[in-house]
């Protein structure tokens, strides 16, 4: 079990010389009106919080991060020549993708394991880790879609996730499922293609997009712009030739989706 830090030290400067960055934006420049999002992109924690008292195998598994998900992004980023923003640290340490002070904002458990670095903070250690790694995300991806919005039309957000194929004793057998609330958009023809090529794709499953889906809400549905999450099944993006497989998938049915009259308008639903 790692030590965990002692409480001064970690208050005082949560980050390091050797810490990654908070967020990573791929191909900033590119023309595509799609902003590409991944908020469980990473796995990492900074120094000072101690790998937040867990041990080294717990960081491969889909509570530190999404499977696969940085990759699949990162090469969809490219084929389609659009924008994504990546996530820099472990939704562990904050979840970016959950409103702060939710109970999941910084769990204490997560699927059974506990979380010894999260517990007993104090509201102070709470709050520095919404200012200095949740806030600073978020305000990158209002900056990268301003910036794609201001050269022409109004850009869908696409949001790529990865999913365990079980959670608890309960099998998820879909390949694929898109998450989504009250704008069809985007999903709606997702799900259709997806299904055409004869994928088990989960509509709403194995979460649903309309109990939380707080980062394309944020950024997505309140400015009327289309959005939707993809959840993949992680076991089909744990190495190289299953993550350009759904890079490919997915670029070739959002290169067909972006092209259809009535996505890059802003709506409200």
């Amino acid at each position: 079990m790692n030590q965990l830090p002692r409480a001064g030290g970690a208050q005082a400067a949560l980050f390091g010389p050797g810490d990654p960055p908070v967020f990573e934006i791929v191909n900033a420049a590119g023309p595509t009106p799609v902003q590409l999002l991944c908020d469980h992109a990473s796995r990492a924690v900074p120094a000072a919080l101690g790998k937040l008292g867990l041990g080294d195998i717990h960081f491969d598994r889909h509570i530190a991060y999404d499977i696969g998900a940085a990759e699949v992004t990162r090469r969809l980023a490219a084929v389609l020549d659009a924008p994504a923003v990546l996530a820099g640290y472990s939704r562990l340490v904050i979840d970016v993708n959950r409103p702060p002070g939710h109970p999941d904002s910084i769990p204490e458990i997560s699927d059974g394991t506990k979380i010894p670095g999260n517990r007993s903070l104090s509201e102070t250690a709470r709050r520095q880790r919404v200012t200095t790694l949740f806030e600073p995300y978020h305000d990158a991806i209002h900056e990268t879609i301003a910036d794609l919005w201001r050269r022409g039309k109004a850009p869908p957000l696409f949001s790529v996730h990865s999913f365990s194929p079980r959670y608890g004793k309960a099998a998820r057998p879909w390949d694929v499922g898109v998450l989504w609330n009250r704008d069809p958009r985007l999903a709606q023809p997702l799900m259709e293609k997806l299904a055409a090529r004869g994928l088990r794709v989960g509509d709403n499953l194995p979460y649903s997009g309309r109990e939380l889906a707080y980062t394309i809400n944020l950024h997505g549905a309140a400015a009327g712009l289309a959005n939707c999450v993809v959840e993949i099944n992680q076991g089909q993006v744990a190495d190289r030739p299953g993550i350009e497989r759904w890079a490919g998938i997915l670029a070739e049915v959002m290169g067909e989706i972006l092209k259809l009259p009535g996505l890059h308008r802003v709506r409200q639903y």
